[in-house]
């Protein structure tokens, strides 16, 4: 479904990033795993390759505008183009308001908007010389919808889906769709660090939102620009 396609994936260390980079590498693309830890990024690289995908894993800090930029350079190098960007980095500290301290308020907009921003910005060029590229930025249903106590991670998310919706609108003309994907609650580690006694059985899985991301990189979706996709579990004993 994606052959040959070279799609970078960031945050593929765990959670929602991995889930799609095994689904890319999986469908035949060319996968550039990236997150901080270099034991994971290779791990996560060589499960790939050992199921039969291609993969390369460059250790990044998205937050760092010089490692974004020799992450695509490498991509670049090895694979000559860049078809698709996944921004799933993120963090999610949750407090009240005057719980949020400077230092998480910061990491917080580093890692969802500013790292989502720096990332996009690199390829940028590859994908308009190409004149194609999918761009997806996972945002989550807190960026359509605030939640008392998260103000940082909300703001966050809501930068993201007006950084889509800009993108989308510079991106058109050069042939580069941006959309974004918002899920509910699934079942990760980040998650179940926020709500430790939360039954993850009943939520959605990574897998599930990897199988939605899936889409924006198919032929199916080429005409598909500033899309924000709820991905969302039904809840128990809900009826239309």
């Amino acid at each position: 479904m994606l052959s040959k396609q070279v799609i970078i994936v960031t945050g593929a260390s765990q959670g929602i990033g991995r889930s799609i980079a095994m689904a890319c590498g999986r469908e035949g693309a060319r996968v550039v795993v990236v997150a901080r830890s270099e034991a994971q990024t290779e791990a996560v690289a060589t499960e790939i390759r050992f199921r039969g995908g291609a993969a390369l894993a460059i250790p990044t800090d998205v937050t760092d505008e010089a490692q974004v930029n020799q992450m695509v350079e490498r991509t670049l190098e090895q694979f000559g183009r860049v078809d698709g960007l996944v921004n799933s980095a993120g963090v999610s500290p949750l407090a009240s308001l005057t719980d949020t301290s400077l230092a998480m308020w910061e990491l917080t907009m580093a890692t969802n908007v500013t790292g989502t921003f720096l990332c996009c910005r690199a390829v940028w060029t590859p994908m308009s010389n190409q004149h194609s590229g999918s761009i997806l930025n996972i945002s989550s249903g807190a960026g359509k919808q605030a939640h008392a106590d998260w103000s940082a991670y909300c703001a966050s998310k809501w930068a993201v889906m007006g950084l889509t919706e800009s993108l989308s609108l510079e991106g058109f003309p050069l042939g580069i769709r941006v959309n974004a994907l918002c899920p509910g609650p699934t079942a990760t580690a980040m998650r179940h660090s926020n709500f430790p006694d939360e039954d993850q059985s009943t939520l959605m899985t990574p897998e599930d939102i990897a199988e939605a991301a899936l889409f924006f990189f198919t032929d199916a979706a080429r005409y598909v620009r500033n899309a924000a996709l709820d991905v969302r579990k039904r809840p128990r004993g809900w009826h239309s």
